[in-house]
């Protein structure tokens, strides 16, 4: 791929690639950070060459904040598409007082790859979901929301003024959709009401009310709503328009009730060539190759037009996606449409606000071995303001809005023809099963979890499984099928039977049973958008093994199984500490007295240990044991030494606390077991 914006050759290209290598010896050998000891060489700092976030836009519906990220040039990313790749991670902050402070909400990353796709960029997509406060639907709720890209290093936590080598930061203001449900409480409170005492002992200002249903405004109230605001009447009365032209029979009193609209001083602008672009504008599409999910972000730009404030139903901004998977410029196959809520919002800073879609989408038939090559497909995507765009028309134009379209990448994976069943497993407890091994059942060094492209262990050291493990695969409908389980050295196989808490495209949970055989039915890839297949609780720290089996309505097995072995643990580390310096344990001491003692931090996956003073009273610098942290476990009891100098430390009651964790991938995110253990001690 030839970047359009630079196709000579790409500068910097053999740091580029001895980039982690170089951070080893000099983590400002690129001159980025503000603060460092150490010396930059070569002044790198927020290079887009090879990559750039290009939107970043939020559904308040379901509170998901989304990024699109240009990947440019045809290498410099790891490797081609049979390697891992490399990471390029999304930090997101969000800040209420307009960037005087900013709250760190997480990282999430995909992987990039050499792919020379033409001469257009790559578009990827990155889901991050949050969960923002809210208010009543007449405040304005309209955050600022940071976004920094790093390739190959992930921006450090609480740090929004970090600046990547190559990557770039991204701000836009977004809406909070208002609250659905309030405490009486906080009703009394924003209206400034005191409840008498009798009230007060007889109500229980703890109760959850409902907001009020939004309320729909029709072409009339619209009319009234915008008088002097210059908001056309083939904007505010659309719907109704349309109503009218699809329906010649109805009458024009009927569609618009106590107003006189003039169709024929508008009927040309309901057919226009492009569309228009004055109150919203789709900027970027790209694919969450993470979760299978084609993303739209659309620039809101006026105060008015858009049927009502945040109080109201508003409108509909509707964008649907179409794919040329047969490479004619047809775009032959239509994928869906995705939508989002949008309001008046008089206070909407200059530059706007940008909202997001997000359409998941089944590529389980689309893809193929990575030694096949990459598979680019164009996509196409329309925004149409209160109006869907019809599936039929990949060339719509309509009234309000715009088309886009992009190269996306679709990963690697089993070639399986449209049609054709077979049984696969492909996400075993959030990790997919090419990054389990098959021998230990345990990760591997590269592994990361499907969703976020994140690594379960920092240091790439195998993870075992543990509490609940997802089954995630493809769906078949029309058929239905199993997960069974068996621990190394028996015979029987155990079916999973736990029901199944499915979400669908519009993000509506329900629960899905199965029979009384412990089959269920592959459901339709809309009503299971994680493609989940099985619940399993696990128990005890043995080796195990996963097994898929489908079959057709009249309990016929489909030929073949999906098996996978699974390293479990359920066992949570070992944390012990002791005081030996003087009496021991609930010792006295005085200030500057130095202590010792012996603590053990161990595990079969060990992930690290911290040592911490309770409570933490004293100024920086004091009162810190060594060693204050570690990767490393300790020996067996009574393990290794740590000294505390107490020196300048407060009289107190103090524990001296030792937090181990492991690196189990417990419930399918991650978490790991964590111990701990204290020793008492008094500075007099």
């Amino acid at each position: 791929m030839r970047n359009e914006e630079n196709p000579k050759a790409t500068p910097h290209a053999v740091q580029r690639g001895r980039f982690r290598a170089l951070l080893l010896a000099n983590p400002n050998y690129f001159g980025n950070l503000k603060a460092s000891p150490f010396k930059p060489v070569l002044q790198i700092a927020s290079d887009t060459v090879y990559e750039e976030i290009g939107c970043v836009g939020f559904h308040p519906a379901t509170n998901q904040l989304e990024a699109v990220v240009y990947v440019k040039q045809p290498t410099g990313y790891g490797g081609g598409v049979c390697s891992s790749g490399t990471p390029e991670y999304v930090r997101f902050y969000l800040s209420s007082d307009s960037g005087a402070t900013w709250q760190d909400l997480g990282v999430t990353s995909f992987a990039a790859f050499d792919i020379p796709a033409g001469a257009k960029r790559l578009e990827y997509a990155v889901t991050l979901p949050i969960n923002p406060a809210k208010t009543f639907c007449f405040i304005n709720n309209l955050p600022l929301v940071r976004a920094i890209l790093s390739w190959n290093s992930p921006p450090p936590s609480n740090d929004p003024a970090f600046i990547p080598v190559w990557g770039n930061v991204h701000d836009t203001h977004i809406q909070i959709e208002p609250r659905k449900w309030f405490l009486l409480d906080d009703v009394f409170k924003y209206a400034e009401l005191k409840l008498s005492p009798e009230l007060a002992t007889a109500v229980d200002t703890a109760q959850q009310i409902a907001a009020a249903e939004p309320l729909t405004l029709n072409a009339a109230e619209l009319q009234t709503l915008y008088k002097g605001k210059k908001v056309e009447p083939h904007r505010f009365a659309l719907p109704e328009i349309q109503q009218f032209l699809s329906q010649p029979a109805v009458g024009v009193k009927t569609v618009f009730p106590g107003i006189d609209i003039n169709l024929d001083g508008i009927i040309d602008q309901l057919f226009p060539d492009n569309g228009d672009t004055r109150y919203e504008q789709l900027e970027c599409i790209g694919l969450n190759t993470n979760i299978d999910t084609m993303v739209g972000v659309i620039r809101v730009k006026l105060p008015n037009g858009y049927s009502g404030g945040p109080c109201t139903a508003g409108s509909t901004e509707y964008v649907a996606f179409w794919a040329d998977f047969d490479e004619n410029g047809t775009f032959e196959t239509f994928l869906g449409t995705a939508s989002v809520k949008t309001h008046d919002i008089q206070q909407i800073p200059k530059e706007g606000l940008e909202y997001a879609v997000s359409l998941p989408i089944d590529l389980t038939h689309r893809r193929r071995p990575c030694d096949a090559g990459a598979t680019v497909v164009r996509i196409r995507a329309i925004l149409s303001w209160q109006v869907a765009p019809p599936w039929w028309n990949p060339n719509y134009v309509p009234v309000w809005g715009n088309r886009q379209e992009t190269l996306v990448h679709i990963p690697a994976g089993p070639a399986i023809p449209p049609g054709t069943v077979v049984p696969l497993m492909s996400i075993l407890g959030g990790i997919p099963v090419s990054k389990i091994d098959p021998f230990t059942g345990l990760t591997t060094s590269d592994a990361v979890f499907a969703l976020n492209n994140l690594p379960p262990d920092s240091l790439s050291r195998p993870c075992p499984f543990g509490g609940r493990v997802a089954v995630q695969g493809p769906q078949y409908v029309g058929y239905k099928y199993h997960v069974q389980v068996q621990r190394a050295g028996e015979i029987t196989w155990t079916t999973v039977t736990t029901p199944l808490v499915v979400v669908n495209s519009f993000g509506v949970v329900s629960i899905h049973f199965p029979d009384g055989s412990g089959k269920f039915q592959f459901l339709p890839f809309q009503q299971n958008i994680s493609n989940l297949l099985a619940l399993w609780d696990t128990t005890g720290d043995d080796v195990w093994t996963v097994r898929l089996q489908i079959f057709d309505q009249l309990d016929n097995p489909v030929p073949g199984f999906a098996l996978h072995r699974m390293q479990l643990d359920n066992t949570g580390p070992a944390a012990a500490i002791a005081i030996d310096t003087g009496i021991g344990n609930c010792g006295k001491f005085s200030a500057g007295d130095l202590l010792s003692g012996h603590f053990v931090a161990r595990d079969a996956y060990f992930r690290a240990f911290s040592l911490s003073i309770k409570p933490p009273i004293n100024p920086p610098g004091v009162g810190v044991p060594a060693p204050a942290s570690g990767t490393s476990q300790t020996a067996a009891a009574p393990g290794d030494v740590w000294t505390l100098n107490t020196a300048g430390m407060q009289s107190c009651g103090y524990v001296i606390e030792v937090v181990v964790t492991d690196r189990a991938i417990l419930n399918s995110s991650g978490s790991g077991h964590t111990s701990s253990a204290s020793a008492g001690f008094c500075i007099e």
